[in-house]
């Protein structure tokens, strides 16, 4: 979430946060009129800091003697705060290591409308932010502030970006994690950053009321791995806990990412723990207690930096069992998912960009097959890999045709597997599985953008088309980057179902089929059309699935 304060005037605000205290924030206020349009709360922490010895612990909740502040001296959240240590992708744009501090970066950041809510409150919106849960944050990115679209794009609910633990931090698993979660009765391992997102969730139920906010109307929300983290989220509910009375969320929105195979397994991400040791010359005799009493010894920071160098440099899930259950895409054929989806009457907005691809083949591009592999591995498990590399270098599947390729050039092998295995496959692999499950199709909303908006040019090469994220500023309404006239009506009109779906509103989305999606045309037109990708996609997501 960005800093947009240069187009608003601003004044303190206090609010009390129930036996946790109190907070500091700002109310924004359009300049020419002075009228209050949305109040802003930064840097609040939801769990304990993950440091010392907790750190490659699950969150622990803030205690009941924990306190933000009194009223005479609230706790400060009128400016954004540090972000969770990660790996320097520089080509993405990170930001500077002195804003990374592991010991204050598990915050969140809420915007509220200003005035007061309606009688039953506002709807609650729970942001994830992307970034292939390597990299990313809920702080920095101007694309991301919701400001303007609860100011100006009628939103109006409680917004709010929750941080969590990435890379290494966030998703280091290994048999002595596993060991010692087993003997503190904590038996969770790996998954930290999801466990984090959790807790968020947890916050939020218990506390967002005095933001003005409904617990029992939240939309989950996440874009790319933030989307990933949605899915796994209504995963470990609706399959651990099905026909659980709590329900913390009821709608989905997953922008470009779903869960496209088991994840791998504790043996199969055991090189990743082991290859960590021998990066800080630990011993391999050692027993797993000293090993990482000596990791958690070293700083943050040169954890991160040492794994750019890794063979296996991106850290994901771990099928652990408590998160995820140990079957669970054998759970999800068998429609377990979509059952408990159906009975709890949730809703999904699940969708893509027309370049996925080109954005994927920046980081870690394969150069050949062998790269291919690796670079493939790194999300997905020998059995997925390797029918991931058959399906797109031996039999070349892809549908002809099915959207212009702004990368001609490029074999399509170099940057379709992940782009397709991460986002397209999966997102209609879950749309197919809650259709055979029985959900109706006036709770599926499928969409597609193929728009580019003049001003992403001043961010985005050309040559990229319509990549993976380039509809930030459009699902916010981002008018300060300075569209035309006709595009911010055109943005204006997109985000309505936005605004409806969010907000539980009955509107007619306009599919009448499950292979239609809603597009936004180059042109800024709307149309409902057939999706040219649903052949192939779903043979490419049902292979992905026998050998998960």
């Amino acid at each position: 979430m960005g800093n947009v304060l240069s187009a608003y005037k601003t004044a303190d605000c206090v609010l009390c946060v129930g036996d946790l205290g109190h907070l500091k924030g700002l109310t924004l206020s359009r300049a020419e009129t002075n009228q209050a349009l949305v109040r802003r709360f930064l840097n609040i922490p939801y769990v304990l800091p993950p440091t010392g010895p907790y750190r490659w612990r699950i969150p622990r909740k803030l205690p009941s003697e924990y306190s933000y502040g009194s009223e005479a001296s609230p706790r400060d959240c009128t400016k954004f705060g540090s972000i969770c240590p990660q790996p320097n992708y520089t080509q993405l744009g990170n930001h500077a290591f002195s804003k990374y501090d592991e010991s204050s970066c598990l915050i969140l950041n809420i915007w509220t409308p200003a005035g007061h809510p309606p009688e039953q409150g506002w709807p609650v919106m729970l942001w994830l932010h992307g970034g292939w849960l390597q990299v990313g944050d809920p702080s920095v990115d101007p694309n991301m502030d919701p400001t303007e679209l609860i100011a100006e794009g009628g939103l109006q609910c409680v917004f709010v970006a929750a941080a969590y633990r990435l890379s290494v931090l966030g998703f280091l698993a290994s048999k002595e994690l596993a060991e010692e979660a087993a003997t503190t009765n904590e038996k969770a391992f790996g998954n930290y950053g999801l466990w984090d997102q959790y807790a968020a969730l947890e916050w939020l139920h218990h506390h967002v009321h005095h933001f003005g906010g409904n617990p029992d109307q939240l939309t989950l929300s996440g874009r790319s791995a933030g989307a990933y983290s949605t899915h796994a989220i209504a995963s470990h509910d609706l399959l651990l806990h099905p026909g659980h009375p709590a329900l913390y969320y009821r709608r989905l929105v997953m922008y470009s990412n779903a869960i496209p195979a088991n994840p791998k397994t504790l043996d199969e991400v055991q090189p990743q723990f082991d290859e960590l040791v021998a990066a800080f010359q630990i011993p391999s005799s050692f027993t797993g207690s000293e090993k990482l009493e000596i990791l958690r010894s070293k700083p943050a920071l040169e954890i991160v930096d040492k794994i750019m160098d890794f063979e296996n440099h991106t850290f994901r899930p771990v099928l652990d069992g408590q998160f995820f259950p140990v079957d669970l895409f054998s759970r999800y054929l068998k429609g377990d998912f979509a059952k408990e989806f159906k009975r709890r009457a949730m809703s999904l907005l699940i969708g893509e960009v027309r370049d996925e691809e080109t954005l994927y083949r920046q980081t870690n591009p394969p150069h050949d097959l062998s790269s291919l592999y690796k670079e493939v591995g790194n999300y997905y498990s020998p059995a997925v890999t390797k029918v991931m590399v058959n399906a797109y270098v031996d039999r070349q599947v892809n549908a002809a045709g099915a959207h212009p390729d702004p990368d001609p050039d490029i074999d399509y092998w170099k940057k379709l597997p992940v782009s397709d295995g991460q986002v397209r496959a999966p997102s209609r692999l879950l749309v197919t599985l809650l259709r055979d499950g029985g959900v109706p199709l006036s709770r599926v909303h499928r969409y597609m953008i193929n728009w580019r908006p003049s001003f992403v040019e001043k961010h985005t090469p050309k040559e990229f088309g319509v990549s993976h994220a380039a509809d930030k500023p459009i699902w916010n309404f981002s008018i300060m980057h300075g569209p035309t006239a006709d595009e911010e009506n055109t943005m204006r009109a997109w985000i309505k179902d936005l605004v409806n779906f969010v907000h539980g509103n009955p509107f007619d989305y306009g599919t009448r089929d499950w292979d239609e999606h809603k597009v936004l045309n180059p042109d800024g037109s709307f149309s409902i059309s057939k999706d040219l990708k649903w052949q192939y996609l779903t043979q490419v997501a049902d292979e992905m699935c026998t050998a998960s």
